[in-house]
């Protein structure tokens, strides 16, 4: 049976739909949205920023884009909000306080739902807000009594054994999480040899974590060798095998690999990406396209865009390839090459109906402060299914630029958040680059790169929300979920009730994830087995087989009939 909370929720589901496809802005973010996730078992999404002034507060004029007044702060202080919970229902926003600055931190999920946040940046003792470069702060899941939430940040019980900025985290099969590489000191566009992090390490559920362990593939020894020095933001994805063991696709500057980060064993050595490294700042597209039971769940990785290593002027990236980590002969395949052109910090979202929404970004530069224009206003869907020079669709434009600190995230209903753009990285009324442009200073010295923003240019700190709704959101044959379990089990079936009328049908599971810097940590799509149920719309449903398809932890529980997915419904794998 259905619990009250889960009938409340699905009747919450049916009614905010969107009238139409395309945007429509819904509310400010508070802070600066330079990261998101969803806090599972509610409709809050949580936005976290790194520390400075915000005027993202009640006053925000949601057409134009103009700032409030008034600073927004905690209660009684003069501390500026760097943390908020937004309702993507009712645009209601509650401050939220971490105690340490969580500037470009990483974050993945326990088993139960507890967003771990890890890492940060520099304190800013006047304000009370700590040192992050070593934190390890904890967010619990819903539901919330009531429906209203009160959950803030927890943290200080214990700390990362690195200190660590940029990143990336992703759960094992276990449930524990790896937080792979980084800098120990903040304020860079480019990683350099004497503040790399060359290690992981494990945060852990119960007991004492290891000591962290190098990794070869993010030791360099030459700060303007780019395909090296150029492996923040590390791109990590759990990949399905049958030992269920920790095999993680690593790609770190141009070096791809296969890590067991259990074993701290190499388990495949795999080509070098393209032509470039493609992690921070050249900061491509990447994510594990949706898995299926048809082909035993096997994964491909699509990547897509970034900036060169060109110095002192990176240039954009229109270029996508998949790749096959367990093929035999694994190889970067080129595909369709991006219909816009050149794209840099574009976010890669799943969307239940098993395409990718390509989102937000720039055409020229790179990441990181004033190092891009030209923001990319046209959104595209790649599907994977259609045949080679065929896989993208245009969708309509944007009219707000999200450019370096902008972030999206899937929601549970099938439409997609959209927040967030500071390229200054302090806050900027005016957008304009400022300081000795083009030039600027990297790690005590002259960088080699040159700030690409263009003088004339203006980029504010964004505050506005946006919901992106895919076409199948306006369609009038949307399945509904009538029926579905709280908890399923790893290869159990389990029993799903739709109103179901069309031909083809499939239920799939999304992790969500934590979305930052175009990087999407945690996040996937899985399709099930089904088959048919005792009665019209109902199915039995395979749950998957292990934890390296997906790992456990909430789910949004899609259907897709003919097509149209459903809106999603929180259910625990465990």
């Amino acid at each position: 049976m259905l619990t009250n909370f889960y009938i409340g929720a699905l009747l919450s589901v049916a009614v905010n739909h969107a009238a139409a496809a395309g945007f429509r802005t819904v509310g400010s973010s508070g802070c600066t949205a330079q990261m998101v996730f969803l806090q599972p078992f509610t409709d809050n999404a949580i936005f976290l920023d790194n520390y400075h002034p915000n005027y993202g507060g009640p006053g925000v004029n949601l057409q134009t884009g103009a700032h409030a007044k008034e600073e927004y702060v905690y209660d009684g202080t003069k501390t500026s909000v760097l943390s908020t919970e937004f309702n993507w229902r009712t645009a209601a926003l509650r401050k939220l306080r971490p105690k340490s600055n969580t500037f470009c931190s990483a974050g993945a999920f326990f088993p139960d739902g507890t967003l771990m946040n890890l890492a940060g940046a520099e304190p800013n003792a006047k304000d009370g807000i700590g040192d992050g470069f070593d934190a390890i702060r904890r967010f619990a899941p819903g539901p919330c009594d009531g429906g209203q939430c009160t959950t803030d940040w927890v943290e200080g019980a214990s700390k990362l054994q690195a200190r660590r900025w940029y990143p990336t985290a992703e759960a094992l099969a276990n449930g524990d999480i790896v937080v792979v590489g980084g800098s120990n000191k903040g304020g860079l566009v480019v990683n350099e040899v004497d503040i790399n992090v060359p290690t992981y390490e494990l945060v852990t559920q119960t007991g004492a974590p290891p000591a962290p362990v190098k990794l070869p593939v993010l030791e360099f020894t030459d700060n303007a060798d780019t395909n090296k020095a150029y492996n923040l933001y590390p791109i990590l994805a759990l990949l399905p095998n049958e030992a269920n063991a920790d095999e993680v696709f690593t790609l770190a500057g141009d070096q791809a690999v296969i890590w067991n980060y259990k074993t701290d064993k190499l388990v495949k050595t795999l080509p070098n990406a393209p032509k470039w490294a493609r992690n921070f700042p050249s900061s491509a597209t990447a994510v594990l396209l949706p898995l299926s039971p048809a082909n035993n769940y096997a994964p491909t990785i699509l990547l897509c865009g970034g900036s060169s290593g060109d110095k002192p002027a990176p240039k954009t990236l229109d270029d996508c390839y998949h790749i096959q980590p367990y093929a035999a002969q694994p190889a970067w395949e080129q595909v369709d090459n991006l219909p816009n052109g050149g794209q840099v910090m574009t976010d890669a979202i799943l969307l239940p109906d098993g395409k990718v929404l390509l989102i937000n970004g720039a055409h020229t530069g790179s990441a990181g402060g004033f190092m891009a224009d030209d923001p990319v206003t046209v959104p595209l869907i790649y599907d994977p299914s259609q045949p080679v020079g065929s896989r993208f669709t245009p969708l309509p434009k944007a009219t707000i630029p999200r450019m370096y600190h902008s972030i999206s995230q899937p929601l549970p209903n099938g439409e997609v958040l959209i927040a967030g753009s500071n390229p200054s990285v302090v806050y900027n009324a005016g957008g304009k680059v400022f300081g000795n442009w083009p030039n600027f200073n990297n790690n005590g010295k002259r960088s080699f790169l040159q700030q690409q923003q263009r003088k004339d240019s203006s980029y504010p700190t964004e505050y506005r929300v946006e919901i992106f709704s895919p076409d199948y959101v306006a369609s009038k044959n949307r399945p509904k979920i009538t029926r579905a379990p709280n908890e399923i089990a790893y290869g159990k079936t389990f029993d799903v009730a739709t109103n179901a009328q069309g031909q083809n049908v499939v239920v799939r599971l999304m992790a969500p994830g934590f979305h930052t810097h175009a990087v999407s940590m945690q996040h996937r799509l899985v399709e099930l087995e089904i088959k048919p149920g005792a009665g019209q719309g109902e199915f039995t449903v395979t749950a998957p087989p292990r934890s390296t398809v997906i790992q456990a932890g909430p789910l949004l529980l899609f259907v897709v009939v003919d097509g149209i997915p459903s809106e999603g419904v929180w259910v625990k794998l465990a």
